[in-house]
């Protein structure tokens, strides 16, 4: 039997896994592995993957701990249990002033990518447009793609504040009739926010053009300047949106893989259907402990946006230190960084190029984007207390040191 007969076309067919990728994490792994090498007394300084260091609160742990030895908890539970999806429409109510009703309009997701997998399954025909922002995450057009989708990619700059523009997007959404429009405010990579007439613009084309925006909300805790602004705020908006928010970032919880999907009641039944198809639901003890961040942990989320607030101001006067221009983030704990066309009398070809000289010279792990313009990622959620650095001073005095003063401590 030849096997590689039987592998779909949608992930190489008769070419898997003999054509070998290299994805930028891997060239960043690499990079990293060959620094250590050189220099095995010296420190990484780790600001690639996005993920919160540190464990959540102590109350959560605890719920989760208290739950998990409830017996009741232990069956599948499918699409979710209501004290979760009402906890959910209280945070949103309470934090963004968002009415949703918890038993229609409110679904447990088992964290947002997978969501993110699962709500093309819903919509997209084979030959259905898809538009996504690009730089982005790329799990639901790869999906839609792979379900025979046509994704149009849209990118986001500096000049229209990184977000779409409008008279393009406009013209897109007209010619290509898309079933699904997918959206990332406040934005990953890039930190940007959403303004209100932005989605008010953008939930009247949903209607006149007839497509479901997909907004992942997935760093809405995180707006340090002005206020989160949701299409589920605007009128007319629950109709036309699903919108995915995540407890990982928040509360600490990435691992535990828990999130929901809000909208509208047609919409949300139509992501739990698929959804009820293709997981069991989160163990019922997450989503008890979900219920408590949300109601209870405030103080803890309010203390995380304190500190990547900080490290955000502090980095940023690093670089502009050190010769790289950068401006604060208005939201997320990332930093999206111009590359330089020089650097230290070297001619800059690439995103990729100025990651490669970070690493090499200096130890310092960023992510590389040259979908729209070179740009690198800044990830405020490097590792300190740990058997490298002790605490946030001494990552960012090490930062500086290697910056600005070119010495390796």
């Amino acid at each position: 039997m030849d096997i590689q007969k039987l592998f779909a076309q949608r992930i190489g067919g008769q070419q898997f896994g003999k054509v070998q990728q290299t994805f930028k994490f891997t060239l960043i792994n690499n990079a990293k592995l060959d620094f250590i090498a050189k220099n095995p007394s010296v420190k990484v300084i780790d600001m690639g993957v996005g993920e919160p260091e540190e464990i959540p609160s102590e109350e959560i742990i605890a719920a989760l701990d208290r739950e998990a030895r409830v017996k009741e908890n232990r069956i599948y539970p499918c699409n979710g249990i209501l004290p979760f999806q009402e906890s959910a429409a209280r945070y949103l109510q309470r934090d963004f002033g968002i009415e949703v009703d918890p038993k229609t309009e409110v679904m447990h997701c088992v964290g947002t990518k997978t969501a993110l997998a699962q709500i093309p399954l819903a919509f997209v025909d084979p030959g259905d447009a898809v538009v996504t922002t690009t730089p982005g995450y790329p799990v639901l057009p790869k999906v839609a793609g792979w379900l025979g989708g046509k994704v149009f990619n849209m990118p986001i700059e500096s000049r229209h504040g990184f977000l779409p523009d409008m008279r393009a997007f406009e013209a897109l959404v007209r010619k290509e009739r898309p079933k699904l429009v997918l959206l990332n405010y406040p934005n990953n990579p890039t930190g940007a926010t959403a303004t209100r007439a932005f989605f008010e613009r953008v939930v009247e084309l949903a209607h006149e053009c007839s497509f479901v925006i997909v907004q992942d909300a997935a760093y809405a805790d995180y707006v340090f300047d002005g206020d989160f602004v949701s299409p589920l705020q605007i009128p007319g908006g629950k109709d036309v949106t699903l919108e995915l928010y995540s407890l990982s970032k928040s509360y600490n919880m990435q691992g535990y893989r828990i999130g929901f999907v809000a909208g509208g009641a047609p919409l949300v039944k139509a992501f739990a259907l698929v959804k009820d198809n293709t997981d069991n639901g989160q163990f019922i003890a997450i989503q008890r402990a979900g219920v408590h961040a949300l109601d209870s942990c405030q103080g803890f989320l309010s203390a995380n946006r304190d500190k990547y607030r900080r490290r955000l101001e502090r980095v940023t006067a690093i670089l502009n230190k050190a010769g790289i221009e950068a401006i604060c983030s208005p939201s997320t704990f990332y930093l999206y960084v111009r590359v330089p066309e020089v650097y230290q009398g070297e001619a800059i070809k690439s995103a990729q190029h100025m990651a490669d000289i970070l690493i090499s010279r200096y130890g310092l792990i960023t992510v590389p984007w040259d979908e729209a313009g070179p740009y690198l990622r800044f990830s405020m959620t490097f590792e300190v207390g740990n058997k490298d650095f002790a605490n946030e001073d001494e990552v960012l005095e090490a930062l500086e040191n290697r910056l600005v003063r070119d010495r390796l401590d």
